[in-house]
């Protein structure tokens, strides 16, 4: 069943095609075709947000009856995208309140994009051949950030790559990668926000370069409960690093053909993947204005959005 609902190569190409396609729309959604490798599969759809003035358009399974490929979903108009961020939830269903989380930040800072993936990483728990973890316990193959077999994967390179095509490129002023996760209570129990770039502990954290994950975990302490915890490896012992995440290995630079076995050197990454696990109460509604917060601190906006400030005012944090 798993061989049946996964995409052709020739599914593959049209996916990643589509995405791109996806991504450089400006007013025109309902013009979007999805190439006839898809076309009894996914369709463009154009649809307004609930109380703004906003459109998104939204690359999405025709039929209930889904094969789990996920969802893609952007801006319509290239004018209300305030905040060149990629966001992302690989883990529905299991890393609870991540999907709802990254669909309210892409709303509330104006985000380039969304992706969900279509399938638990439960799903189906037959070990993963692409990454293959030294402990007893397996990822599975429906587990995106472990397998490079899944459309996640290709949707998130087709969102990598386009954003490097674009003449600004993707500079840790303005833009990053952003991957949501959830962990349980006991899982480093200590760290409400746990986020690391794709490096276990490394002097990468420590130097001088002022990458946007420093820059975010500031503009957090701000902006989260005072007595919350937000941590980089640098700062705990948590082994949620994502050294095996298969979408941040490829922005720290390793070939895609090498995903599965290769992990990056501190002198490749650039700074612009980066993975948060949280605690319950960080993914709650109660806090998503505060990471928004957050996010438009840390990050430079879009050149028309040029009025947005640039810095977290204390006086607005929780402290």
């Amino acid at each position: 069943m798993y061989q049946a609902a996964q995409p052709t190569p020739e599914q593959r190409h049209a996916w990643r095609s589509a995405v791109t396609s996806l991504l450089s729309v400006d007013g025109n959604c309902s013009a979007l075709t999805v190439p006839p490798a898809l076309e009894e599969i996914y369709l463009f759809h154009a649809f307004p947000a609930g109380g703004s003035q906003k459109t998104y358009c939204v690359l999405i399974e025709r039929s209930v009856d889904s094969k789990g490929w996920g969802s893609v979903i952007v801006p319509e108009s290239k004018a209300t995208v305030t905040y060149t961020l990629h966001l992302s939830a690989p883990h529905p269903h299991y890393d609870l309140g991540t999907v709802e989380q990254a669909a309210a930040l892409f709303e509330l800072v104006g985000a380039k994009s969304l992706l969900i993936a279509g399938r638990t990483r439960t799903a189906l728990m037959e070990p993963s051949q692409c990454v293959i973890p030294k402990g007893s316990q397996p990822y599975y193959v429906t587990d995106p950030a472990h397998n490079n077999l899944e459309p996640f994967f290709d949707a998130a390179l087709a969102i990598y790559e386009w954003q490097h095509a674009q003449s600004t490129g993707c500079p840790s002023s303005s833009c990053a990668f952003i991957q949501m996760h959830g962990k349980g209570r006991r899982t480093c129990p200590s760290d409400q926000v746990f986020m690391s770039s794709g490096l276990r502990n490394n002097s990468w954290y420590t130097s001088s370069t002022d990458y946007p994950i420093k820059r975010l975990k500031r503009n957090l302490q701000y902006a989260l409960p005072p007595k919350w915890t937000i941590s980089l490896p640098s700062d705990s012992k948590c082994g949620l690093t994502a050294t095996t995440n298969v979408v941040g290995r490829y922005i720290n630079g390793i070939p895609e053909s090498k995903v599965c076995s290769s992990s990056p050197a501190p002198s490749q990454v650039t700074g612009e993947f980066i993975h948060i696990e949280q605690a319950p109460s960080s993914r709650s509604r109660e806090v998503y204005e505060l990471w928004a917060r957050a996010l438009r601190a840390t990050f430079q906006p879009s050149t028309h959005f040029s009025d947005v400030p640039l810095a977290l005012d204390p006086s607005m944090s929780m402290n």
